[in-house]
């Protein structure tokens, strides 16, 4: 169909390349002018890419207006390395590619917790 021979490359190989020509076409699709229709069909794509890259959630279903765009809730499973909250379809994208407001730096992450003794005594 394409003219692009793909017979030689391996099984690592090819899902390297799905993985990029998915990457690929998601980005070329964000926009901002989407109608609600498009940017779920985008949002169903992103979450199967997202799910091939490796990323888990517990939730990633609801959706709902603010600040003038629609943003998705997110409650990633890994806690220590990604934040919950509402994101956009490019926050979303851009986890694909583990960058973006999604993840956490490694300052945020490095949070140290000090103890600190409470007098119970009464004065």
């Amino acid at each position: 169909m394409t003219g692009i021979d793909i017979s030689h490359l391996d099984y690592a190989s090819l899902v390297a390349l799905r993985d990029d020509i998915n990457q690929r076409l998601l980005a070329l699709r964000r926009t901002p002018a989407m109608r609600l229709d498009e940017l779920l069909a985008l949002f169903e794509e992103t979450k199967i890419a997202l799910a091939d890259h490796g990323h888990q959630w517990r939730t990633l279903e609801r959706w709902q207006w603010m600040d003038g765009e629609i943003r998705f809730w997110l409650n990633p499973m890994d806690s220590t390395r990604f934040t919950v909250g509402w994101f956009t379809i490019d926050d979303l994208i851009a986890w694909l590619h583990d960058s973006g407001p999604i993840v956490l730096s490694s300052a945020s992450r490095d949070i140290g917790m000090r103890w600190i003794d409470v007098d119970q005594s009464k004065d």
